[in-house]
Formats: C-alpha cells, sequence, structure tokens
C-alpha cells in the first residue's frame, strides 16, 4: 500500500509499505479521508517523531475483520478513534481520560496518511464509530476536531447569554464559536485578522466579526455593554495570542487556552491584575470517547455545520502542499487527505 511518510515538513515521501496485519479483536480499515491538524503543523511536534506516517483524524471502510469482532461487518463506513483510555485508572474514574497512560499509548497503524490502517481491539472496542449515510467519509474527519472542542467547552462554565469570544477562525475557532450557541451563550464574537476567515465566521452566524489588534477590546465593549467577554477561546499557540486572550477577557472571566506555544516558551502574567479580575486560566487537549459520540450527533443533526469548513481535498502526493496552507492561513481552512483519487 502506498502511505506519505513524513520526514520534515519540506520532506513527505510516498512510499510503500505492507499493508498491516490484523489479529484477534482487530479491524483493517481502508481510508478514504483523512484531515490534517493543526498539531501535524506544528514542526516541533512532528519533526520528534520523524520518520513516521502522520494523520490521526480518518475515515474508511472496513476492510478486515480480527477473529471475534462483534458489532462491525466488511463494507461498513466508520470513524476510528486513534486514542482510547483504560476507563479504570485515576484519571479516567474522575472523567480526564486524556490523562490515562493508555490513552496516550494507544494509536492506529501506521497513521491515517496512508491506503489502509490497522484498528487494534482496544480503539474498535472503545472508539470506532459507525458513520451515518448523512455523514460523509470527508465530513466524518471532522469528528475528532469537533470531540476535542466539545471536550474544551466542557471543561468551562457558560452561563445562559454569556458572551463568548474565540479568538481565531480557523478550523478550530469556526467550530467552537457553533459549539458556543449550543451551550447557550447569549453573544458570540470572533477575533481574527484574515478576511478570508472573517467572511466564513459570518456565513456560520457569529453575532460579532472583529479584526484583530489594538482596537478590538474597545470594539468589544463598544458592543458589549462596556464588558469584556465572560470566556475567552484561544486557538493559535502563540503567546501574543494567549496574552490577547487575557486581555480580552471581563471580570470573573475564564480564558481558555486550546493549543500549546512553543516548547519552552514563557507567558508572562500580571498576577496582580489576575487576582483582582478574578480571571480563570485554563487549558483543554484531545478528546474521550464520550466526546467523538457527542459530536458525530451534533454533524448528524445539523446542530454543528462542518461540510463549509472543507477547503481542499488533495491527494497523499500533496501532503506537503496542505501543510503549507496551513502554515499560511490564509485563504484555506480544513484539509482532508483522500488516499484513493
Amino acid at each position: 500500500m502506498r502511505v506519505a511518510k513524513y520526514y520534515r515538513h519540506d520532506d513527505i515521501r510516498v512510499e510503500e509499505m505492507p499493508v498491516p496485519k490484523i489479529g484477534p479483536g482487530e479491524l483493517l480499515v481502508q481510508v478514504k479521508a483523512c484531515g490534517l491538524c493543526g498539531s501535524d503543523a506544528m514542526t516541533w511536534y512532528a519533526d520528534e517523531k520523524a520518520p513516521t506516517v502522520l494523520g490521526h483524524e480518518p475515515t474508511g471502510l472496513v476492510a478486515e475483520l480480527g477473529e471475534g469482532v462483534e458489532g462491525f461487518a466488511i463494507g461498513d463506513r466508520v470513524f476510528a478513534h486513534h486514542h482510547v483510555a483504560c476507563l479504570v485508572c485515576h484519571y479516567c474514574r474522575r472523567g480526564d481520560y486524556p490523562r490515562c497512560d493508555t490513552f496516550k499509548a494507544t494509536h492506529i497503524d501506521p497513521g491515517g496518511f496512508a491506503e489502509y490502517i490497522r484498528v487494534p481491539a482496544l480503539n474498535v472496542e472503545r472508539d470506532v464509530l459507525l458513520l451515518p449515510e448523512e455523514v460523509s467519509f470527508e465530513e466524518g474527519t471532522l469528528i475528532e476536531p469537533v470531540a476535542c472542542a466539545v471536550r474544551g467547552m466542557r471543561r468551562v462554565r457558560v452561563e445562559p447569554g454569556d458572551t463568548v469570544l474565540v479568538l481565531g477562525a480557523g478550523v478550530s475557532g469556526l467550530i467552537f464559536a457553533q459549539l458556543a450557541r449550543l451551550w447557550g451563550a447569549g453573544l458570540v464574537v470572533v477575533v481574527d485578522f484574515v478576511e478570508y476567515r472573517l467572511d466564513m465566521t459570518k456565513r456560520l452566524g457569529a453575532d460579532l466579526v472583529i479584526e484583530a489588534g489594538e482596537g478590538a477590546l474597545g470594539r468589544l465593549e463598544a458592543f458589549n455593554e462596556g464588558r469584556g467577554a465572560d470566556l475567552v477561546i484561544v486557538t493559535p499557540g502563540t503567546i501574543e495570542a494567549m496574552e490577547e486572550g487575557i486581555r480580552l477577557a471581563g471580570k470573573g472571566g475564564t480564558v481558555l487556552l486550546y493549543a500549546p506555544s512553543y516548547p519552552g516558551e514563557r507567558l508572562p502574567l500580571d498576577t496582580n491584575d489576575i487576582f483582582w479580575r478574578e480571571l480563570t486560566l485554563t487549558t483543554t487537549y484531545s478528546c474521550s470517547h464520550k466526546d467523538t459520540r457527542t459530536a458525530l450527533e451534533f454533524m448528524r443533526r445539523g446542530r454543528i455545520q462542518v461540510e463549509p469548513l472543507i477547503t481542499h481535498r488533495l491527494g497523499l502526493d500533496q501532503v506537503a502542499e496542505g501543510l503549507r496552507l496551513m502554515a499560511e492561513a490564509q485563504e484555506s481552512l480544513k484539509i482532508v487527505i483522500v488516499p484513493f483519487p
């Protein structure tokens, strides 16, 4: 089978690998689509794994069943989550599944940018989902990104009528803006500096779109009765964006950091300001089997629109081009890799 093997961001080679052999309880899935994730574009994160086959948002057809597999049949349309938790450790008992050692150790083989993947038995048991007919393979690649945002929303408090501000109108930001409405936000604000992305934000129903910059806080306060946001979701992983998120938060507000910064970077904090404004800073990472099911339900019911987010469909030989488009962050949103043209 063909795979797109990552050596560096500017060196991704289409190579041949054997089709994975599956064991008891496992699935062999013919990959029909796999989304590019923002983490794939973080060189410091991807380079330490190289050489490797990236891709962790796959959908496809069940091609082979391992002994003892129940609930699936050859030809089923499925989404496979790359991480699953043990469900019994200290962190799982607290519902903090991404902290589980098993969660971090599980993965699909070799990665979603391949013609076939092996799905381990634990993943098959806990987080392989049948795709309903109303969700296409390409749309199904958004299950994991939506689920990650769902987990983020579960980690913060949103009161009915709250003002929620999303900093960054990329794929994650546009998903968060839609989820904020489902969580009861009274005012949904999105801040970015790319006109193409701001236009998409308007199409998806944000109440207020603000161009990033010095005047952002003033525009927010003018529209929001002189207050900052009750919840600020910072989707870029830069220190500048995190500082801006804290600045845009109102008294008693929460700032959710959604992406990591470069290792070793430090976020300077005015602790006196944070104390007197009673701000809460929190983070979120990945998603669980509960979140993927919630995400799929939102998608199949049309509560979250994902099809408009898909702007590019590329082949295995175009993964590097997809990473370039993501890094530019201009007229692109979700980029989906389609192994079989």
